[in-house]
């Protein structure tokens, strides 16, 4: 017989397509999962990152903290050398003192007659005195009318001593250098604020040193793929930031403000910001691949909350870390398995030609063989369907004869007995749980009759029970069961409806059965000596019968089959698991 040709040709088509499909699933599944394994490197990245960042800030906030103490101790000197009354000391003066303290300068800040205002009114920094309302400083002057009120600031920025405080080193608002720490004293005895100041070089010089900016390029350095690193502020980044009035009248930036705290941000896209605030809001890495300047590219964005609070003097800000990562490597890889993919589909594809023709060749010689075997097979199951239909016939009639018979006869209530029960005997049959194990099922069932009229939410799940031997008889596993179902009962009955639920679950493994039943207890629910719950008459129940018995006949049915129970209470529920060897 000649090989159907079109038949060929259809079945080449199927398996060059299927091939292709399998090779295609398998480019992408590779590529996905290479993706995922840069992402997950630029997550751990970042989480060193900012581990590290977080360790050299606290150093720097350390190193800071330890100036403002050395400011406290400069303002209680300049207390003991000035008078109490600002108009009684000079300019002259505070600049003769701040040589002799070895600081920057000092300002003296009064109330203004423009009700709780402050100023500064005198100072060894002509252009501090240009400062004629610290009301725009924001979280600055609640400080200051802190402490001018009570002699203690509350505020949680900055540091906190007695009768003192020291905001964050910052750019003066006066203008009168880069970056300054200044601290302020004010114990009541004078009528002014002593504010000490210097300048924050040494600070900022130990941030450069082991600070963020450090730690982005040493990570830059060993890893040649990251293109870019930046950190970009929680807050502020992509909006506007609060821009501070100096006395000269130019504005400027907070150094906690910026919108990018450390590194670079050259590499940037308008999605960017969709990014960044996906991070944050679900508090979950985001990485995404995009084309810039035509190269592929892989972005990470990794939100790093604010810490709970260890101390008081803490100043970090919620922040975000993008790495940028190129993507070309991932992209040469997968061309090159995309090559001996195709490579492999080529071979493939004409060994499957060679070998489908030689089965087509094979089934045409043996085609009448097939035929005559698939014929005597056909004939069986025809026969075997006709068997199972006469039986089924056979067993029909004689429920119809029965019926009929009875009615013939006059019978009509022996006749509706009948009926009766061979409806409920199909009703039992349909409504069977399927757990596996009669006795169980019907226990079950019965229990979630029980729940449904108590306003219990009952759910139960059992595996592996089917055709098991358990070695238990089905009296006692339905004592055992059953027991602590009732026992679980009794105690979400003590809850309002809504909040009664009872879990029970049962499976076979390692050669035993385990059963676990489980329900949620009272607040005040405490058992010092869990095997005190198996003793006769313990019950939590206040009234009913039956007190105190139900879990002494599970310990004692469960020893009986020398199984184990166990009992535990978490998250304000109570567990008991049973576990019984099998036969």
């Amino acid at each position: 017989m000649r090989i159907n040709t079109k038949v060929i040709y259809i079945t080449f088509i199927i398996v060059i397509l299927l091939l292709v499909t399998n090779n295609t699933s398998y480019y992408w599944y590779t590529k996905s999962l290479l993706t995922e394994a840069l992402s997950v490197r630029m997550e751990s990245t970042a989480n060193q990152i900012r581990t590290s960042i977080e360790q050299s800030e606290e150093g720097s906030f350390f190193v800071e903290d330890l100036v403002g103490e050395n400011l406290r101790s400069v303002a209680l000197f300049a207390e003991s050398k000035l008078d109490p009354d600002i108009d009684k000391v000079t300019n002259e003066q505070l600049v003769q003192l701040a040589k002799q303290a070895g600081v920057d300068g000092f300002s003296l800040m009064k109330r203004s007659g423009k009700g709780d205002d402050i100023m500064v009114g005198k100072s060894s920094e002509p252009k501090e005195l240009q400062i004629t309302s610290t009301i725009p400083f924001g979280y600055w002057f609640t400080a200051f009318n802190q402490l001018m009120t009570n002699h203690q600031v509350t505020i949680p920025e900055g540091q906190k001593l007695h009768n003192f405080w020291s905001g964050i080193y910052e750019v003066p608002a006066s203008g009168s250098s880069n970056v300054s720490k200044f601290g302020y004293y004010y114990n009541g005895s004078t009528n002014y604020i002593i504010c000490v100041f210097v300048n924050a070089a040494k600070i900022q010089r130990f941030k450069e040193i082991v600070g963020a900016d450090t730690v982005v390029r040493k990570t830059l350095a060993a890893n040649p793929d990251i293109l870019e690193i930046s950190g970009l502020h929680g807050i502020t980044f992509g909006t506007k930031p609060i821009e501070y009035k100096g006395s000269d009248g130019s504005t400027f930036i907070s150094v906690y403000d910026r919108p990018l705290l450390f590194g670079t941000y050259n590499i940037s896209s308008a999605k960017d910001l969709m990014y960044y605030k996906q991070s944050i809001e679900n508090n979950k890495p985001v990485s995404v691949v995009e084309d810039w300047n035509g190269k592929p590219i892989l972005k990470t964005f990794v939100y790093v909350p604010v810490k709970n609070k260890l101390t008081e003097v803490q100043r970090e800000v919620p922040y975000v870390i993008s790495i940028t990562s190129d993507y070309q490597s991932i992209q040469q890889t997968l061309n090159k398995q995309l090559v001996q993919l195709l490579l492999i589909v080529v071979l493939f594809t004409v060994f499957s030609c060679v070998f489908i023709y030689f089965v087509f060749r094979f089934m045409t010689k043996s085609r009448e063989t097939a035929v005559q075997t698939t014929q005597e097979l056909y004939i069986q199951n025809v026969d075997l369907m006709f068997a199972t239909i006469r039986s089924q016939r056979h067993d029909f009639l004689n429920h119809v004869q029965t019926m009929y018979a009875l009615l013939a006869n006059g019978k009509k209530e022996d006749q509706m007995k009948y009926m009766k029960e061979l409806l409920e005997e199909i009703n039992e049959v349909n409504d069977i749980i399927r757990i596996g194990h009669p006795a169980i099922a019907a226990l079950i069932q019965a229990k979630y009759a029980l729940a449904m009229r108590t306003k219990i939410d009952f759910h139960y799940e059992f595996t592996g029970l089917d055709g098991l031997s358990l070695g238990v008889k089905s009296v006692d596993i339905v004592k055992i069961i059953g027991n602590l179902i009732d026992n679980a009962f009794d105690e979400v009955n003590k809850f309002p409806p809504g909040e009664r639920e009872v879990i029970v679950n049962g499976w076979s493994e390692s050669n035993q059965v385990t059963i676990s039943v489980s329900n949620p207890v009272q607040p005040d629910f405490e058992v010092e000596d869990y095997s005190s719950m198996f003793t006769i008459g313990y019950s939590t129940k206040v009234d009913g019968e039956h007190q105190g018995l139900g879990l002494s006949v599970v310990k004692e049915r469960i020893e009986h089959y020398k199984g184990t129970i166990e009992v535990s209470v978490e998250d304000g529920w109570i567990c008991f698991q049973i576990s019984i060897p099998m036969q």
